[in-house]
């Protein structure tokens, strides 16, 4: 049964929260008929606080914050009382317009002011403060300000959302309505937020022809762009004309001559490679040619001068240490300086880390400058810890003086070198194309550099797959380490970590420090996980020691509502203690959060954990291991709850210990590599709560996504047209 469409008018008296990636508001609103407070939630232009709206919308009754006006839509309403255009103008919607020069205004012309701003601007000279300089902003925003108002107007008369009015306005000014009319496929390009299916969506409600050349083009643009989200780099030409015509409900033929007409403007890019016809965007195309160009260059290095010195140093070293190396390991170390690119790979337990301190004391000893990064800040906190030595993430490497504005700008590129002889990449899975491409321009071309990483892990969430082509090439040398080293702690996670890898189920509940929770249901399993996770933090008194990790965000067991009960269980409301709602989570102080998007000027990146040590004036402060960064606003968008993550947000970081959910409703995502990553990034317990049945499937299941590129065709000069 349809919900009742209700119409409510008033004043907005307050924001609540707003989302400023998705639009979505929530503020307090008093109707006009029985001047009751009311909180209002939806996606529209955000008003100011007086503003008179007229909002659609029906009841809604929320489990936690209660009743609720769902607003569908709303429009800004000129206000018709003296009282209501003072408090208007009193607000900050007109530029200029204070609370003292609002009440002078409205003692000169009343009910009238409306009027006369838009009609007879002019008359605002009469005004005691009002020159021509101020007479110019106060028109030039009130102007804006309509521009606004009657641009949402349209867009709700064509039935169409009117929640990015205020970017569409700001973007075009009075060439709005042209541009919906005409060139609506624009807006993905120009204005933030608005994407394809938005665009489209404008599209068709302003009468354009479903079947016309921009609309295809644009779509099928938008198609292969949504296919490199998921991590191809290139898309064969047949998939990318079927997933088209099915999304915009084309004729095939018409789409391959706007796919050519396209990549004859330079607008798309095409490769052939074994009879098959592959398409890229074109910064894709121009990344994977200058990585695969560098890479051959890279390799055809002469070995390092003092490269003959290496076995004396190995023997004296291992004398000092008292430490043998194994033949792979010493193998490592052995190339390090011989090409001017070394791939080192291997699982957990087989002695990486051994191998990268042997590095860095060989180039010490040779006394070369050595730089140590990692894709992400945890994984080097990590190197750094293991090295005892500055590392950085790759971004921070190349961008050191901090970031501003919305486009990446790297400090250190092709004309300014990175000044280093020797750079040492760990975690280098996680490393996708277009940072490889970056880290490359930056490097000097008498620069070595060494690729660590455990190839079986997952691949980068960016596109590309850049360690496994590399190795794929069999262009670049590539050392193997295989032999474990089992350790006094976290034997058995290394043990059974090796056996799933090789398509084997864990040995599991024989000890303590790897064990399986069989679950009944996934409601039951939510309450298992969130307890276990409280037992866990009070046995290691460390809430960063411990996490839970899950392949999905929905479902019962998924991230969002595991951090929900995980809240609930150890941080729960308590009398007199401050919280900050946001959208529909609460935060407090000792709640455990994660950063979600890369802060240059923060200085905070994505995956960054940390814990919110304070809460006060609608602001939230997080103390994360390298500083504290304040949270408000919009900003609150940028965290979220961390006691459970996604297991591709763990890649790169250690835990203490680590809870697994492994349940039937994730099957989508179960899969060897997925467990194996899980499993190696606990150092002393791993803890899997789920069904045998989801397990099986995860161990036996090897067929992870494949990612089209033709990165390792072109390092091996492969012939591609």
């Amino acid at each position: 049964m349809a919900e009742e469409t209700t119409t409510l008018q008033g004043s907005v008296e307050r924001i609540l929260f707003e989302a400023a990636d998705s639009g979505y508001l929530v503020f307090r609103f008093r109707e006009e008929v029985d001047n009751t407070l009311q909180t209002v939630t939806g996606y529209g232009p955000k008003p100011l606080v007086g503003d008179r709206l007229e909002i659609q919308g029906h009841w809604v009754q929320h489990k936690r914050y209660g009743k609720q006006f769902s607003a569908g839509a709303w429009k800004r309403l000129l206000p018709d009382t003296a009282e209501g255009i003072e408090r208007f103008l009193a607000s900050g919607a007109v530029q200029g317009i204070g609370p003292a020069l609002a009440h002078r205004i409205i003692q000169a012309f009343g009910t009238d002011t409306m009027k006369i701003m838009e009609q007879e601007p002019k008359r605002l000279l009469e005004i005691e403060g009002i020159g021509k300089k101020k007479l110019d902003q106060i028109t030039s925003s009130f102007r804006e300000e309509k521009e606004v108002n009657d641009l949402a107007i349209v867009l709700e008369t064509h039935g169409i959302s009117n929640r990015f009015a205020s970017r569409i306005s700001q973007t075009y000014g009075k060439d709005a309505v042209y541009v919906l009319e005409n060139e609506p496929y624009r807006m993905i390009q120009e204005v933030e937020g608005i994407g394809f299916k938005t665009a489209d969506q404008i599209a068709l409600a302003f009468g354009i022809d479903p079947a016309s050349r921009d609309r295809l083009g644009a779509g099928v643009t938008y198609v292969l762009q949504e296919l490199t989200n998921n991590g191809h780099v290139c898309i064969p030409i047949d998939e990318l004309l079927r997933r088209a015509a099915a999304i915009l409900r084309a004729d095939r033929l018409v789409l391959h001559e706007v796919l050519e007409e396209a990549i004859s403007m330079g607008q798309l890019v095409a490769a052939e490679y074994a009879g098959e016809r592959l398409i890229y965007v074109p910064d894709m195309y121009d990344e994977e040619c200058e990585i695969a160009d560098r890479i051959r260059d890279m390799v055809t290095m002469k070995p390092f001068k003092g490269h003959m010195h290496v076995q004396l140093f190995l023997d004296r070293w291992q004398e000092s240490c008292h430490f043998t190396l194994a033949d792979k390991q010493r193998e490592a170390v052995e190339k390090s300086l011989q090409s001017g690119l070394l791939v080192i790979t291997g699982g957990p337990g087989t002695g990486k880390t051994t191998v990268v301190q042997t590095i860095i004391s060989l180039a010490e000893q040779e006394q070369l400058r050595i730089l140590l990064c990692a894709p992400t800040g945890r994984a080097a906190k990590r190197l750094s810890e293991t090295t005892d030595r500055k590392a950085q993430t790759i971004h921070r490497l190349l961008v050191p003086a901090g970031y501003a504005g919305m486009h990446q700008v790297f400090e250190f590129n092709e004309t300014n070198l990175l000044k280093a002889d020797l750079i040492i990449v760990d975690e280098v899975s996680m490393l996708d194309m277009e940072l490889m491409y970056h880290l490359l321009q930056a490097v000097s071309p008498m620069c070595r550099l060494i690729l660590v990483g455990d190839a079986d892990q997952l691949p980068s969430v960016g596109a590309g797959s850049v360690l496994h082509d590399i190795i794929r090439s069999d262009v670049v040398p590539v050392v193997r380490l295989n032999t474990i080293f089992r350790q006094r702690e976290g034997g058995r996670i290394v043990t059974n970590a090796h056996l799933i890898n090789s398509g084997r189920l864990p040995v599991v509940n024989e000890d303590q420090e790897f064990r399986f929770v069989t679950i009944e249901s996934e409601s039951q399993g939510a309450e298992i996980i969130s307890r276990l996770y409280a037992a866990e933090v009070q046995e290691t008194g460390d809430k960063f020691a411990v996490q839970v990790l899950s392949p999905m965000y929905r479902q019962e067991c998924g991230v969002d509502h595991l951090n929900e009960l995980i809240q609930a269980q150890t941080n729960g409301p308590v009398k007199g203690k401050s919280e900050l709602k946001n959208g529909h989570t609460i935060y407090r102080v000792g709640d455990k959060v994660m950063q979600k998007q890369n802060d240059y000027e923060k200085g905070v990146f994505n995956g960054d954990i940390g814990e919110v040590f304070a809460v006060a004036d609608q602001a939230i402060y997080v103390r994360y291991p390298e500083q504290d960064v304040k949270y408000e606003g919009i900003e609150l968008t940028e965290i979220t709850l961390a006691y459970a993550i996604t297991v591709h947000k763990s890649q790169g970081s250690e835990y203490q210990t680590v809870i697994l959910v492994l349940v039937n409703s994730h099957a989508i995502m179960l899969q060897r590599n997925l467990l194996y990553t899980a499993v190696t990034r606990a150092k002393r317990k791993v803890l899997i709560v789920g069904t045998e049945r989801a397990l099986e499937r995860a161990v036996q299941n090897v067929r992870t996504s494949q990612r089209n590129t033709l990165l390792a065709e072109r390092i091996r000069e492969e012939e591609i047209l």
